[in-house]
């Protein structure tokens, strides 16, 4: 059975993630993928140490994220306000807006039952 050996390191600019990998006795490091998610950069990376590691694996994946300052999370939250206060205007709107009339039934035409004519022979 291959193990994997998971790292998630939480960081406060993309650069410190090199700096970090570069502070720790690695071999090797490749498969670096970078993506941007709801707008948070994410860097993982393969890093092969030098070291043995105990879980009968030679390779640890790191996923590290770049961590919400606090101007971030206040745009965050302005979005958010402003994402309700326009919600709660258009339910306003849509609330005061006149509606359309509901049509009163129209008595139209009376229907009458008619007699079945009697056709005779008799002329």
């Amino acid at each position: 059975m291959i193990r994997t050996k998971w790292l998630r390191l939480g960081v406060r600019e993309t650069g410190d993630i090199l700096r970090w990998a570069g502070e720790q006795d690695i071999r090797e490091l490749d498969d670096f993928r970078y993506r941007m998610i709801h707008g948070r950069e994410f860097v993982s990376f393969r890093m092969v140490p030098r070291y043995a590691i105990e879980i009968g694996t030679s390779d640890i994946i790191v996923v590290a994220h770049v961590e919400i300052g606090k101007r971030q999370r206040a745009i965050s939250a302005a979005r958010a306000v402003c994402r309700r206060c326009l919600r709660l205007a258009a339910t306003a709107i849509a609330a005061l807006s006149p509606r359309a009339p509901v049509a009163a039934p129209v008595h139209a035409a009376e229907l009458y039952e008619l007699p079945v004519p009697h056709l005779s022979s008799r002329r």
